[in-house]
């Protein structure tokens, strides 16, 4: 594919144009013909159904192309027409945008203001288009949301069966900046909560809310660390139906410390939920002492811990003692301290090396939590945090060999978050609010020009010469007789329905 070049001023470029519609029939019926002759030559050339899919689908993506590109050549040239007089043009740029439907080559003028020289393209601030951009919106979000889902690689084969030449790179870059792009919203938030005092106006009133924390070890790469941490906070207002379900959870993530999880957590829940309203906060979590933090954001707040790690402390410290296990399990269910206790003694007595050493880490685990066991009602029960990590940051951070760098790891535990929360796509792409105000002033008249038309003897003329086929060694054949001449044969008048 021979590269793009810029188009000096005073060239034909592009053609200028008298007429007010957008599309002419001979453009039509050029488009037309030529996705019927490719059809044919698909059906000839295809040796199963699934080559004939992809090529039926690579001729259908051409042929939107090319009437596209034809509007935005007419389009251009209306917003070079109406322009402010302040704008010269400069030169003919064309731009090539990978889309959802094949790689486009948009057509237009580069101007500059007089006066300060400022670069303007028209047709680009037109279509909402950001400046250096080869991927369409659309196909960020594509880009971003595979690439929260597998691995750069994967993802980018996955796309270049939509549109070739999608590269792992070029899905890391619309990766890494959605990533930034939701780190640089959270910081605006806090920013606004915590330093400035605005308060969130969160509508929804209720009089529980739930929330648990953890922490998750990720590999590191191109840092002093081996390892890092994600922590993860989790807001629910409780569970329902069967099996158990979170209500309306909520997910905050990032590679940050203690302090500002909870900054981002409390402000990002304080945009769903009125915590003023909020009668009790209970916070959850595995005993990690940064968990506790919880409790100096949250107002009415009290610390559970949850009994997925309480019983995976237990099971670790006391797996080697069958008798001592029922013991302690039977002080903590009727949440007697001596009896518990009592329990770990006696374990600690038949311990031997690194079981003795196990005793003691869980003697010192259940003292340390012991008010976040005892305040726990039994019907309402902690403990889905495990879960959450799992399904949320770990399926996708921690495959087989997978390893980030400090940044990586940061950006996409928050666009996991996003996409836990049904929000990935105010990150996937910085969308324009236009809204296309500038196109609809310029597309107020029909899209095929119907009224001074060529004559039919002079279309069928002209489709004559543009396809051979139909007066050459193939004339005779089905698809010609039957297909091409009757397209040719189309009156215009037939069209204005």
């Amino acid at each position: 594919m021979r590269p793009l070049k810029a188009v000096p001023v005073g060239t034909a470029y592009p053609p200028p144009r008298s007429e007010v519609s957008m599309y002419k029939i001979r453009q039509l019926v050029a488009a037309v013909l030529f996705l019927a002759t490719g059809i044919f030559e698909a059906l000839k050339s295809a040796k199963d159904f699934g080559e004939l899919e992809d090529k039926v689908r690579a001729l259908s993506q051409r042929v939107a192309c090319m009437l596209l590109e034809m509007a935005l050549v007419d389009i251009d040239d209306r917003l070079m027409r109406e322009r402010d007089k302040g704008l010269e043009v400069v030169v003919g740029r064309p731009r090539r945008i990978v889309t959802t439907f094949g790689e486009l080559t948009v057509r237009r003028r580069l101007y500059r203001r007089k006066g300060t020289g400022e670069p303007v393209f028209l047709l680009d601030e037109a279509l909402g288009l950001e400046k250096g951009k080869r991927l369409s919106p659309r196909m960020r979000e594509l880009a971003v949301e595979l690439g929260t889902e597998m691995t750069f690689r994967r993802a980018a084969k996955v796309l270049s069966r939509i549109v070739p030449g999608i590269s792992a790179m070029g899905v890391w870059d619309e990766v890494k900046a959605a990533g930034e792009r939701a780190a640089g919203e959270a910081e605006a938030v806090c920013s606004a909560v915590f330093e400035r005092g605005v308060v969130p106006e969160g509508g929804k009133v209720i009089e529980r809310l739930y929330v648990e924390a953890d922490g998750v070890v990720i590999a590191q790469q191109r840092s002093d660390k081996r390892n890092d941490e994600v922590k993860i906070v989790v807001g629910y207002e409780g569970k329902d139906g069967k099996p158990r379900r979170l209500v309306n959870r909520k997910t905050v993530a990032g590679r940050i410390d203690a302090e500002r999880i909870w900054e981002e957590a409390s402000a990002y829940f304080a945009g769903e939920w009125d915590l003023s309203e909020v009668r009790e906060v209970r916070v959850g979590g595995d005993g990690a002492e940064w968990v506790k933090g919880g409790l100096e954001v949250f107002p009415r707040a009290s610390y559970h811990l949850d009994r997925y790690h309480l019983r995976r402390k237990l099971t670790e410290g006391l797996s080697f003692d069958v008798e001592s296990y029922e013991e302690v399990v039977k002080g903590i269910a009727e949440m007697d301290l001596g009896v518990t206790l009592a329990g770990l003694d006696k374990a600690m007595r038949k311990a031997r090396g690194a079981a003795r050493k196990r005793v003691s880490e869980l003697r010192r685990y259940i003292l340390e939590n012991w008010d976040g066991i005892r305040l726990l009602p039994e019907d309402e029960r902690l403990g889905t945090i495990e879960g959450q990590v799992r399904h949320t940051i770990c399926r996708r951070m921690k495959r087989i060999n997978a390893r980030w760098s400090p940044a990586g790891t940061d950006r996409m535990a928050r666009l996991l978050a996003a996409g836990a929360n049904d929000e990935l796509g105010r990150y996937a792409s910085a969308r324009s609010d236009a809204r296309f105000e500038q196109l609809v002033k310029v597309l107020d008249k029909e899209a095929v020009d119907l009224g001074d038309q060529i004559g039919a003897e002079d279309l069928e003329a002209w489709v004559r010469r543009t396809m051979p086929a139909l007066t050459g060694p193939y004339a005779s054949r089905p698809w010609v007789k039957y297909i091409l001449r009757t397209l040719t044969s189309i009156r215009p008048e037939t069209l204005t329905a």
